[in-house]
């Protein structure tokens, strides 16, 4: 159990980081998302929220893969430009699977704390996706509007979002990290198979 939480945990970092040199993606999404979808797979036999949060990873898979071949699927904060339809309809979804990924995270990992009475931890999980929806919305509010203004119009409100948005992920990553160390199974979980040093170590 806690190798899949670590899988989750490194899945939602590379998710995270955007690190590119030039026009190459050195940690592309979809290898993040690979990794959760992986370590969700270990754990949703019983447990109907990592199912959700395995579909949602499974459909942000493919989204980051259209991107590489060109899906416009992001845009620039220091663009001029207003945002086109196919892009803001593209983001929408991503930004919709997002939140769903994140509400099955949650939702798995507060019932998986709440069957071990772990009530600190399931109060946290259920924490992590109030505020995790009140972004998500937010971010979808904001974007019909990208359709009649600049994004320089709206500068200020995206950027923030941007931020919160980037909170959100961290904060639920560090939620999946608690849940590995407090919900693995006596022994180390997975039979033995977590060795000393698999622990994660995120620098961005």
């Amino acid at each position: 159990m806690r190798r899949a939480y670590l899988q989750i945990a490194w899945g939602l970092a590379l998710e995270l980081i955007d690190f590119r040199i030039g026009m190459i993606d050195i940690l592309p999404d979809f290898v993040g998302y690979f990794l959760l979808a992986l370590g969700l797979s270990r754990l949703n036999a019983h447990n109907r929220g990592f199912n959700i949060a395995w579909f949602a990873a499974g459909v942000q898979f493919v989204f980051s893969i259209m991107q590489m071949f060109g899906a416009p699927t992001g845009f620039s904060l220091t663009g001029v430009e207003s945002v086109s339809t196919v892009t803001l309809v593209l983001m929408t979804f991503s930004v919709a699977f997002e939140m769903l990924l994140y509400y099955g995270l949650c939702r798995g990992i507060r019932e998986s704390a709440e069957e071990r009475d772990k009530i600190p931890l399931a109060d946290s999980a259920r924490a992590v996706w109030s505020v995790a929806f009140c972004v998500g919305f937010l971010n979808l509010f904001l974007f019909p509007f990208q359709l009649n203004y600049t994004l320089q119009s709206l500068f200020e409100v995206v950027l923030l979002l941007a931020f919160a948005s980037l909170a959100v992920g961290l904060w639920v990553l560090l939620l999946a990290r608690r849940a590995g160390r407090e919900l693995a199974e006596p022994g180390g979980g997975d039979n033995g198979e977590d060795a000393a040093g698999t622990q994660l170590d995120v620098r961005i």
